[in-house]
């Protein structure tokens, strides 16, 4: 169910999973958004959490830690080994105008329209969809996924760093490998007073879709 257009000024967070977001030890920024081309819709998805259910660090990362068990349990409806430790390590932020961006940027004439929509899926209120469409013609949409990847890294912000606590034991924890992109490390420039409404603001709508929109949900893209 999509509900709204994320406004250009607003935070998104994408979290980071380890191993997905890794190649061996070492943190793969290429690897950090997954993107699915859908070849019937000309469309390129991509998974985001809005700001506006995630108003604090500690709700982004328990977002992030439900995501890694919602990975968990997907692999095991499909049967798929469980030798694999997934493990959260913390989430990068951009804003909504980066993506929109991505549809006048150089080198992307590809691209038709870039956008964030939010769109509740397995229960959770704060997933957004990246949907980027595509211009009819004959070009490498795997090149068109490495480009979009590498534009966003250079306007995320972060990393926001966690250790779970089910994760304490991993020494050294993968979440010392993340790197710091161009944009610099995140911080919170809200007000206050603003950081306040936010969250009364999300116990409103949350306490609201819990009563009457949780049956209106999918499954998570991630």
């Amino acid at each position: 169910m999509r509900y709204r257009r994320i406004p250009d000024s607003d935070s998104l967070f994408r979290c980071c999973i380890h191993p997905n977001s890794f190649k061996g030890k070492q943190f793969a920024r290429g690897k950090l958004l997954n993107l699915q081309h859908d070849l019937d819709k000309g469309t390129i998805l991509g998974s985001l959490a809005w700001e506006r259910y995630v108003p604090t660090t500690k709700h982004v990362h328990g977002y992030g830690c439900r995501v890694r068990f919602i990975i968990i349990e997907n692999r095991r409806a499909k049967g798929q080994p469980e030798s694999t430790r997934y493990i959260y390590c913390g989430a990068y932020q951009l804003n909504g105008s980066a993506v929109r961006a991505l549809a006048t940027a150089d080198a992307l004439n590809e691209i038709s329209s870039a956008d964030v929509v939010h769109h509740i899926e397995n229960k959770e209120i704060a997933h957004t969809d990246l949907i980027i469409s595509l211009k009819p013609g004959d070009f490498d949409v795997q090149n068109t996924k490495t480009a979009i990847v590498d534009r966003l890294w250079n306007a995320y912000s972060g990393p926001l760093k966690y250790i779970d606590v089910c994760d304490q034991d991993i020494k050294p924890h993968p979440s010392s490998y993340l790197s710091t992109p161009p944009a610099g490390p995140y911080s919170d420039t809200r007000s206050y007073l603003y950081r306040l409404w936010s969250l009364i603001r999300f116990r409103i709508y949350s306490w609201i879709w819990r009563k009457f929109c949780q049956n209106a949900t999918k499954s998570l893209v991630v």
